[in-house]
């Protein structure tokens, strides 16, 4: 089987597998055979689901034979990140503190792919429980960017990124407390949607925030990022795309453009062009006065730290040393907020949150950069607290609860991927996934593919 079927999307793959030119076990197999052969470089799997796989992709032909297939995922091989629970699968969250743990059911979402009939190949690497990476002290090597092995995928679904990225999956499904499918889908080149607020069911996954954290896809187009998407909620965001963005009201936030949050200018001058490309399908830009992205970002911090620390805070004082070190900092920090702090935090979570949303009032999607620089080397990206430096440009739709997503627009002098970031008013997935395949249809970014065909 030819390389070419390692780049293979839901879509695409989809419109083979209905039309007879590719089955699903083909397609699985030549997916494993890339996997055995390039992820010695890349180390995006922890456990490779290949007996599971070959059942449910053989099962997945013989049901599209016989005339039942079930949908557009029916027969597409995907993996998964490792939080999420698989009925008989390893569930390590990344760590030596589950290392052996055996999942007894799967997730709600997993159940959701299975019966549409999606293919799960692999459960991916991630930063430990979500948070603490990339680290070189797990049992687990951290992911290499498919784009320049020597710089990090970003976290924490770290593994599905760098699996999208080289071809060694159709898609993925990552989760997202304060930026975790978004940021490795900027780094990796990919599309990357976080769902608005509790429309996925968390049920199954190894939590890293009570109040924070969705699963969403990770692809390599928002096409396909909607197909994931309907799968695991029951949606038809699918058949709301190609909708007429004419008149559509953007609303530019314009932190990385007046230096309120430093950006490369490779990122600016991207993100520019990218707002213009929308102007250019009939958008029009409006003015917007939201929250300070400083005082959101501090919002969610502070309680993505308490409540990783109270997820933790047994295991730390029996046995701190079990983590790795970013991890162990990262949680440990959570101890010094005070219950004042979260309850302040929450009550400013409603607060700005609120006022976020009403932004939408004004306009239809607000646009902003997916991350402010290209993926750096391991060696910068290896702080305990490198979070503190400025503030994300994620985090202000974790705390509204607004869905957001990624997607590619450009590289930067390096030659790694830059992306835009394009978020609505909570329960508007639909309308961020039109907005981003009406770019992927104008622009070719999303179609292109690391350097790594030599490997």
């Amino acid at each position: 089987m030819s390389d070419d079927i390692a780049w293979l999307g839901i879509a695409d793959g989809g419109r083979r597998l209905a039309d007879g030119t590719l089955t699903s076990t083909d397609w699985t197999e030549a997916l494993l055979a890339r996997i055995e052969r390039l992820d010695k470089v890349f180390c995006s799997t922890l456990t490779l689901l290949s007996d599971h796989a070959l059942r449910a992709a053989e099962a997945a032909d013989r049901e599209r034979a016989a005339g039942k297939a079930r949908g557009p995922l029916h027969g597409v091989p995907i993996g998964i990140k490792d939080v999420i629970e698989l009925a008989g699968a390893p569930v390590s969250a990344n760590s030596a503190v589950l290392t052996g743990r055996i999942s007894t059911h799967s997730a709600e979402l997993v159940t959701r792919l299975e019966k549409a009939g999606a293919v799960i190949l692999a459960k991916h690497g991630q930063y430990e429980f979500s948070y603490g990476g990339p680290s070189f002290d797990l049992p687990w090597p951290p992911a290499r960017n498919p784009w320049n092995p020597e710089r990090t995928t970003g976290g924490s679904s770290s593994g599905s990124g760098a699996a999208v990225a080289a071809g060694l999956c159709a898609a993925a499904v990552g989760t997202d407390a304060g930026g975790s499918i978004r940021q490795p889908s900027a780094y990796c080149g990919l599309s990357g949607l976080k769902p608005s607020a509790g429309l996925v069911p968390r049920e199954g996954i190894v939590p890293l925030s009570f109040s924070l954290g969705e699963a969403g896809p990770m692809a390599r187009s928002a096409e396909d990022c909607a197909y994931l998407l309907d799968a695991m909620t029951g949606l038809s965001t699918v058949q709301q795309l190609g909708g007429n963005i004419e008149g559509l009201r953007i609303g530019v936030l314009q932190d990385v453009f007046n230096g309120h949050v430093f950006a490369d200018p490779a990122v600016v001058s991207a993100l520019r062009q990218a707002v213009q490309a929308l102007t250019e399908a009939g958008a029009r830009v409006v003015e917007v006065k939201p929250p300070d992205v400083y005082d959101l970002d501090a919002c969610g911090r502070v309680i993505l730290l308490a409540e990783a620390y109270a997820n933790h805070e047994p295991q730390l004082k029996a046995d701190p040393m079990k983590y790795g070190r970013i991890g162990r900092h990262r949680f440990l920090l959570g101890a010094f907020l005070s219950a004042a702090d979260y309850v302040q935090a929450q009550r400013q979570m409603a607060i700005w949150g609120a006022e976020m949303n009403r932004v939408f009032d004004d306009v239809d999607v607000l646009v902003t950069a997916g991350e402010v620089t290209g993926a750096p080397t391991f060696g910068k990206a290896s702080a305990s607290f490198g979070f503190t430096g400025q503030p994300s440009l994620r985090m202000p739709f974790t705390v509204a609860g607004c869905p957001a997503l990624v997607a590619p627009c450009g590289f930067d002098s390096d030659g790694m991927p830059l992306s835009m970031q394009i978020a609505a008013r909570r329960g508007n997935d639909a309308t961020v996934l039109n907005v981003g395949a009406r770019f992927q249809k104008d622009t070719n970014w999303h179609r292109c593919k690391p350097p790594i065909g030599g490997l």
